[in-house]
C-alpha cells in the first residue's frame, strides 16, 4: 500500500478513537456527581481509547508530515464529535455549526496542499 494512503488511514483511525474517547468522557459526566464506579468505567474506556488513538497517530506521523497530519486529524475529529453529539446526544446541529464544519474542512484541505 502507498505509504501516504496508509498514513491517512492511520489518521482516520486516530480521529475515530479521539472522537470516541470524547464521547465516552461525556457519557461519564451523566453518571451523577462525584466519583463513582460507573464514571470510572466510562473514563477507563475513554483513556484506553485515547491510548489507541495515540498509537494510530504515531504510526501516521511515520508516514506523513506533521504539518499535514495534525490539521487533517483535528478536522476529522471535530466533524466526528459534532456528528456524534447531534446523532447520539440530540445536540442541535445549526446552520452555523454546519458552516463552521465546512470552514474547518476547507482549512485542513488548504493546509494539506
Amino acid at each position: 500500500m502507498n505509504p501516504t494512503i496508509a498514513g491517512y488511514l492511520w489518521l482516520v483511525l486516530a480521529s475515530v478513537a479521539s472522537a470516541a474517547a470524547t464521547f465516552l468522557i461525556k457519557m461519564s459526566s451523566q453518571t451523577g456527581d462525584g466519583i463513582n464506579l460507573a464514571r470510572l468505567m466510562w473514563l477507563g474506556g475513554a483513556g484506553s481509547t485515547y491510548v489507541l488513538g495515540f498509537v494510530c497517530y504515531s504510526l501516521a506521523l511515520a508516514k506523513l508530515e506533521i504539518s499535514v497530519a495534525y490539521p487533517f486529524m483535528t478536522a476529522v475529529t471535530i466533524v466526528m464529535v459534532t456528528l456524534l453529539g447531534s446523532q447520539l446526544l440530540h445536540e442541535a446541529l445549526s446552520p452555523m455549526k454546519v458552516l463552521g464544519l465546512l470552514l474547518i474542512g476547507a482549512g485542513a484541505f488548504v493546509v494539506a496542499r
